[in-house]
């Protein structure tokens, strides 16, 4: 992580690098963090630029948590520039708010407007940085000029500021980058390219007449000869290092764990219910839930996501082996040992599982080819975990029998 200590940064010739927007606005947690870790994982370039917004708000802890994870993740360097949610102590991190840097054939110039304004010091380190003349100039700040898709914006009177001083060397302004709106568009601003991106964790948002797009983050590079260019890339959400062996097997330990604590959990959620102690009942449930959510970040820090089609397959053979051999050897096992109530329940997992395997085949196709599957009404039974399709009806469960009230719609 860059922290600069003065407005005025030379680097090295750089062939390009990485824009990645609002990773930090909805909250620090494992899964947002882990979009954000992927996204500087697979950043292209000499360096990444953080968009604004890294974290919720800017106090010392939240600062130190991102701060620690890109030390110890990340070997590229990494400039911030100032979001609205970056406040206090932003400059202890990251040092000035105003700075730019620049190459023999670039010049990349951070501005804040985290205010929603351009304060005079701003504007005085625009002309500053302009003196350093350069064929291909990005101006890079967190809310969006004036434009139009969004009116998530700063004021025209503000802008004009801005405009002001790049008029005179318009034509070599290639790029606006921004962040601040969840979401990814593109328009032209007064002659100039505008990117609007902040994919990089927080929520996406609904822009009206975009198509949300995925998490993501832009790369900007040349081209052979020379011209700058950008890349709008989805976020993998793989990790391209994993954990080493021994961080790995504390982490799948751990999330065995919490798998179990959520169950655990959620049958003494109902058979508190059962003794009619409600109250105990929501404590269950409670802990349940969080149980879920630590299991699903320590899943995240195992491997982060995989590709969705590579899931579905995981999950044809996940199933087949319970359906063909785990749970017949284990009803076998339960029969051998005079365990009737094992061998029910293992007869009616099978049976619930061999639903799974059809449903999973049949998705296979469409989800290899990038679609949805097409629409259907999932109803399951809340005795044996039997899966049905179709619409709510007066039919009982056909493994167990459970009556209609205990059969609900997902």
């Amino acid at each position: 992580m860059q922290k600069i200590e003065q407005s005025s940064n030379p680097l090295k010739d750089i062939s390009g690098f990485t824009f990645i927007g609002d990773p930090g606005c909805d909250g620090l947690g494992v899964e947002i963090m882990s979009i954000f870790n992927a996204a500087c994982h697979e950043a292209a370039g000499d360096f990444i630029l953080i968009g604004g917004d890294i974290v919720p708000e800017g106090t010392d802890r939240l600062y130190q948590n991102v701060v620690n994870m890109l030390d110890s993740d990340i070997r590229t360097p990494v400039y911030m520039l100032a979001g609205n949610h970056d406040t206090m102590d932003y400059e202890t991190y990251f040092g000035q708010k105003n700075y730019y840097l620049y190459d023999s054939k670039c010049l990349l110039i951070v501005l804040d407007n985290s205010k929603r304004s351009f304060s005079q010091e701003t504007i005085d380190l625009l002309s500053a940085a302009l003196k350093v003349e350069r064929d291909n100039i990005i101006v890079s700040f967190h809310i969006p000029p004036p434009n139009r898709v969004s009116k998530n914006a700063v004021s025209d009177e503000e802008w004009a500021k801005v405009m002001s001083v790049l008029s005179p060397v318009r034509d070599k302004v290639k790029y606006i980058l921004c962040g601040h709106v969840h979401s990814y568009f593109e328009d032209d601003i007064d002659g100039i390219q505008l990117v609007a991106s902040g994919g990089g964790g927080a929520r996406i948002e609904d822009v009206e007449g975009v198509v949300a797009p995925y998490y993501h983050y832009v790369e900007l590079s040349f081209d052979a000869s020379g011209k700058l260019f950008h890349t709008f890339k989805p976020i993998a959400h793989t990790k391209k290092t994993k954990p080493t062996d021994e961080v790995f097997d504390a982490l799948k330990e751990a999330y065995a764990g919490e798998c179990m604590a959520f169950v655990r959990y959620r049958i003494y959620a109902e058979e508190a219910m059962r003794q009619n102690k409600p109250n105990l009942a929501k404590l269950f449930s409670a802990a349940a839930d969080s149980e879920f959510h630590h299991a699903r970040n320590f899943y995240y820090a195992m491997a982060g996501l995989k590709p969705l089609d590579a899931v579905v397959s995981e999950s044809i053979e996940n199933e087949s082996d319970e359906v063909n051999q785990i749970y017949p050897s284990g009803e076998d096992i339960a029969k051998n040992h005079q365990s009737g109530l094992a061998a029910y329940a293992f007869n009616d997992a099978r049976m619930a599982e061999r639903v799974h395997l059809r449903l999973f085949n049949e998705a296979k196709e469409s989800i290899a080819a990038g679609k949805d599957i097409d629409e259907k009404q999932y109803l399951n039974c809340t005795s044996c975990g039997y899966t049905m399709i179709g619409q709510q009806s007066k039919i009982r469960c056909p493994i167990c029998g459970a009556p209609p009230d205990k059969i609900y719609a997902i």
